[in-house]
């Protein structure tokens, strides 16, 4: 199970723009280096960005600018 590279994906994509970005962009290419069955690639396929951004601007901007990844 990949429920860790899961949320490390939805993590990473609500604190990094740039790896949103590409995720929204190239999702294949954001999500190669991740151990996902076709499912969880598809269910963060669906994810809306604006839904991440909306997030990310509600967290403690300590948080979404330090570098975790």
């Amino acid at each position: 199970m990949s429920e860790d590279h899961v949320a490390q994906i939805i993590g990473r994509a609500v604190t990094d723009s740039q790896f949103r970005e590409q995720l929204f962009a190239d999702p294949e290419a954001a999500l190669q280096p991740y151990d996902l069955s076709d499912d969880e690639r598809q269910a963060l396929m669906q994810v809306k960005k604006e839904d991440l951004e909306d997030f990310g601007g509600k967290l403690d901007k300590r948080i979404t600018k330090s570098k975790m990844w």
